[in-house]
């Protein structure tokens, strides 16, 4: 009841859906978490993409965004649109590790099209180039 189905032919989406252990998140179709948390809790997105074998030359041609929410309890967010549309991508939550100062753990999820637009309205943000990090890029928090 009220599930929907979706095709998803995107390569990056199917490789990292093929290569990690992911659960649909309840009540969010075409959203998944990634159930494989000692392997990828400590790794940023592009490492993610990095482990599951993408190739370089097609990470380096994605684009990263982050954004954080000033005067806001919300953790930051990376967004990594898998193409140019932004129509399927990985969405990390940044979590500040509370015994480890200084130290991030990452809550990867993987987002159809209709999983990644609904996020990105839920939470009222717009991937500008004003949001644009590199690859390398590390949270400050």
């Amino acid at each position: 009841k009220g599930h929907v189905v979706e095709t998803v032919t995107d390569s990056i989406f199917i490789t990292l859906y093929n290569f990690f252990t992911w659960r649909m998140i309840t009540n969010c179709t075409g959203r998944y978490t990634c159930k494989d948390h000692k392997q990828v809790s400590h790794l940023p997105p592009v490492e993610v993409l990095r482990n599951a074998g993408i190739d370089l030359v097609v990470i380096d041609r994605l684009k990263q965004y982050f954004v954080s929410f000033e005067n806001e309890r919300k953790d930051p967010i990376y967004f990594i649109p898998f193409a140019d549309d932004g129509s399927t991508g990985l969405i990390t939550y940044v979590k500040m590790n509370e015994n480890d100062e200084g130290t991030a753990r990452y809550v990867h999820t993987l987002n159809s099209k209709s999983g990644f637009r609904r996020k990105l309205d839920a939470i009222n943000v717009v991937l500008s180039d004003d949001c644009l990090v590199d690859m390398s890029h590390t949270p400050i928090i």
